[in-house]
This record gives C-alpha cells, structure tokens and sequence, in this order.
C-alpha cells in the first residue's frame, strides 16, 4: 500500500520539486567604458529580494523559472530595469549601466536667490519624525560581509617579520579580515532589538564567530544625530536634522524621474571645516520628501578616529506601497597608521521584510544577540549555495589559504610555541585590542 501510494505521489513530487528548483541570474556589470561598477544594487522589483555585486562588478542570486522585472540600481548612474526569463537554467546577463544625468533646466532660483534645494530640504525635515517612526516593529533577514586590506606594510615592527606574522604576499599587501554572516534581525519601537546569527564564516577561524552584527549596521539618517561607537566621542549631525540648516549649505544639482518618481539630488556642504558633520550628495523623493538614497562621507576634519575616511552608501526601496527602508547599506574606509596602510569595506543586504511581525509577549527579553553552537558549522556547500555577494579570486584563495593554514596549527607543540610568542608584549596589536595573556592550560 505504502508503495502504490508512493507512486501515485511521485508525480506530484516531481513537479513540486521543478517548481521549487532554483536558478541563478548571474554576470556582470560595468559602466559605458566597460570599468565594473562595484556593489551595484540588485533585486527584483516589488520585492524586497535581492543581492548586490561584489567589488569586481559581478553579482549572482537565485530565483525559481519564471519572468522577472530586475533592478539594477547604484548611486551615480542611472536606475535600470531589465525584463528576464529565466527558463530551466542558469541565465547569464551582463549589463550597462549609463551615468546619471539629473537635469537643473526646469529648476529656478526663488526670488531671494536661495538654493532651490533649501525649499526641499525643509520639507524633507518636516516630514524625518514622521519616516523614523512609521515603522513601530518590523523583522528581516541580513547579510553582512565585512573585508579589510592592508595596501602597504613596513618590513618588521619591533623586530617581527610583518609578511609572516600577519600572513601577506611578498610586496607585503592582502586581506587580514574576511568574514560573512546571516542573522535574522527584529525591531520593535523605539530601541527594541533581538539579532539571531545563522550563520558566520571568518577566513583561518572555523572555531570563532563573526564580529559582523546587523544592528552594527543599522542607521538612519531621519535622526538628528549619527553615532559610531569606537569612531568618535560625539555624533554626526544628519543632513536632515532639525537643526540641519546651521550646520550644512544645500545645492540641488538636478532632478531626474526614476520609476515614475521624481528624485532630487542635493550636495550637503558643511558650513564650517571642522564641524561633526557629512560631506556628500542625499536623494529626496520629491513630493513625498523621503530619502532615496545617500552618499555621503566623514573626513579627518570631522575629527573621526583610527580611519582617514568613511564613506556611507544607503538604497531605500518601497517594502509596502508607503513605507521603505534600507535594502543596502556599505561602510567603506581608509587610513594609515604605524606605516600601515589600509581600506576595507562592510556591506549589508536587507530582504524578507515583516512588517507586521507580531512578536510574542517577552520576546525582547533583553538578549540583543543570540549565537547558536551551530552558527560557524555551516560548510562550504551551504555558502556556495546561500552567499548573496559572489567571492572574488583573491577572497576564495584567502578562505583556502587560511583554512588550510588553520588545520596546520592545531598540534600542541604549535599551539605552545606560538603562546610564548604571542605572550611577549607587542605594540601594533597592543594599540588596536589592549594586551591579554595568553594561557591555554590555566585559562588566565
């Protein structure tokens, strides 16, 4: 009986499962002088599914058959929607993407010579309270990869060989920290918060869990103040702020229609050298007066800390037909210090929006971060299957690499070795994290 049932099921099961069969719209994608445009947006539309490319342009994320209407979005150029079939395969789709070109010809200056760009900022602050609490609670899967490079080393710091110790090639440059993470992130209002790791993976650390945390990432510009812990004792006055105008000057360098929506681009500039303030351009829906996106900067004359320069990039997409919120978000920074010349770069992508969540009663109980004894257990089949950003060469060889090397040093004779070594006082790590004594016996 249970065999006849079986059979009788088995074409059911076959075309449920072509149904939930995944595929991958893959490629890359570049500018009109063929350069890749890095870390471009991409998701389809009325969704909030999505990816976004990695730093060489090329991007990969998975979809049932079917046709697709796929955004193709990056702050500088122009918005594309691309209709794809995706039949019974994988879909390779390469794309253009065409430089903004927003248009100032049926913009005029107001008879006081004020920049039009002031009228829209006034609305956009009389509209930023109604934006940040609009949303009471929400829930949504994130993703965050986190890179840091080292460009330039000097040879030897208090007589250590640097290339060694710090495992770079020959001209003394490479990756020091790669790491992935998914959680599923929870929000309730006002500062409500309950992150689940699912998952996390860190180049040459199987046994360690990823420093990636979504509400790390988390940040809006509807606040009057920004605040980066460990990057500077004071906050950051958002260009929108209610006291916005004392401390920034406004040009509106265009408007262009984008989905049948009217964006203005607006250049923020500080009115004084060395206020806490951005440096960038932020986009405005016109009419509704919410933020489209933001591009924006810190410099060493916002008096930051251990960086010369932090870049902020934010992409706001509809995720009901009146509320939006973040799909993207990156952090990229610079600087040098001790001869060591860095950058790097942390991402987030933001998709399966809850909106009406309804969180049982006790739900934040006041643990903010939950990690699993099986969130670094995940292999490389699951992270081929499941990473939204494609690895690049060097990534993949830098999780090789360090893997390998990894496996090499569990010996005791190896891990002794490299205790005493690590227990001699050293300044570079000493500078960044503080001295710790290393014991693995007595655990002090």
């Amino acid at each position: 009986m249970k065999k006849t049932l079986l059979l009788l099921l088995l074409p059911f099961l076959t075309v449920a499962s072509a149904f939930c069969q995944q595929y991958s719209i893959s490629g890359k994608i570049t500018d009109a002088q063929g350069n890749a445009v890095p870390f471009t947006s991409i998701y389809l539309k009325n969704t909030t599914q999505g990816t976004s490319a990695n730093d060489r342009g090329l991007y990969e994320f998975k979809v049932a058959a079917g046709t697709y209407d796929v955004i193709y979005r990056y702050v500088g150029f122009k918005e594309k929607l691309e209709h794809l079939t995706v039949g019974n395969s994988n879909l390779q789709h390469n794309v253009v993407l065409n430089k903004e070109i927003y248009q100032l010809k049926e913009v005029s200056i107001n008879g006081s010579g004020e920049d039009p760009a002031y009228a829209i900022i006034r609305k956009a602050i009389s509209k930023r309270n109604q934006y940040l609490t609009e949303l009471q609670q929400y829930s949504c899967d994130v993703y965050i990869k986190g890179v840091q490079k080292l460009l330039s080393a000097p040879k030897k710091i208090l007589g250590r060989d640097v290339q060694k110790v710090l495992q770079l090639d020959s001209n003394r440059k490479g990756i020091i920290y790669l790491s992935e993470s998914e959680s599923h992130f929870n929000f309730e209002a006002p500062d409500k918060v309950k992150e689940v790791m699912v998952s996390s993976k860190i180049a040459g650390r199987n046994n360690a869990f990823s420093f990636n945390r979504a509400s790390d990432l988390q940040l809006s510009f509807y606040k009057d103040l920004i605040t980066f812990e460990g990057l500077s004792n004071r906050g950051f006055i958002s260009p929108i702020a209610g006291n916005a105008l004392f401390y920034y000057r406004y040009k509106l360098l265009g408007r262009d229609v984008i989905n049948g929506q009217t964006v203005d681009k607006i250049q923020v500039i500080p009115r004084r050298e060395f206020d806490p303030v951005f440096r960038g351009n932020i986009y405005i829906v016109d009419g509704q007066w919410r933020i489209y996106s933001v591009d924006l900067h810190l410099t060493k004359a916002s008096q930051i800390n251990f960086v010369d320069t932090l870049n902020l990039s934010q992409q706001y997409i509809p995720v009901t037909p009146k509320i939006w919120q973040p799909t993207f978000v990156q952090y990229r920074f610079n600087g040098k210090v001790f001869g060591f010349k860095f950058d790097g770069y942390f991402i987030g992508i933001y998709k399966n929006y809850n909106v009406k969540p309804n969180f049982p009663k006790n739900f934040f109980n006041g643990e903010v971060m939950k990690i699993t004894k099986e969130v670094n257990k995940k292999d490389s089949v699951y992270w081929n299957e499941n990473r939204p950003v494609p690895l690049t060469a060097e990534e993949k060889y830098n999780y090789k690499f360090k893997d390998d090397t990894s496996g090499r040093k569990q010996s005791k004779p190896y891990l002794d070795s490299v205790e005493k070594a690590n227990n001699h006082f050293k300044f570079f790590p000493f500078v960044i994290a503080g001295y710790t004594k290393n014991d693995r016996y007595n655990h002090t």
